[in-house]
């Protein structure tokens, strides 16, 4: 009996993962509409992601730098709400003084990792050719 429970399981989740691909295909041709397009998620139309010093840079300011800036952001509001949280408890104020700190220097290496990439990018252009 609790074979054929974990049989008719499989065969339940099976048929949900299989029935959406089945009735919702289309035809993929000339003519028949239903062409597949995947967009660059790097918005680099311009075929400026062909090097990897551009692939990189794109994927820091496009990727890293705003997923980091949000996470810093969140940390300092979290540290500020943990100083105002604290209410003049000596240790909670202490605990609320280290994570603003550590959110800054967080923001310091996001700033930092910026002009690093910038110079080390500048540095190996000018021994090669870069777009």
């Amino acid at each position: 009996m609790e074979n054929y429970k974990k049989i008719l399981i499989h065969i339940c989740i099976l048929t949900v993962l299989i029935i959406p691909v089945f009735t919702h295909a289309q035809p993929v041709g000339p003519g028949t509409g239903g062409g597949i397009t995947i967009d660059n998620p790097l918005k680099c139309s311009d075929n400026s992601c062909n090097t990897l010093p551009s692939l990189l840079r794109t994927l820091l300011n496009n990727v890293v730098m705003p997923v980091a800036a949000v996470f810093v952001t969140v940390w300092i509001i979290y540290a500020g709400f943990s100083y105002v949280m604290a209410q003049g408890n000596e240790k909670k104020v202490s605990e609320a003084h280290q994570r603003l700190l550590w959110s800054l220097v967080g923001a310091g290496i996001l700033l930092g990792a910026a002009a690093i990439s910038g110079v080390v990018q500048n540095t190996v252009c000018q021994f090669i050719t870069c777009s």
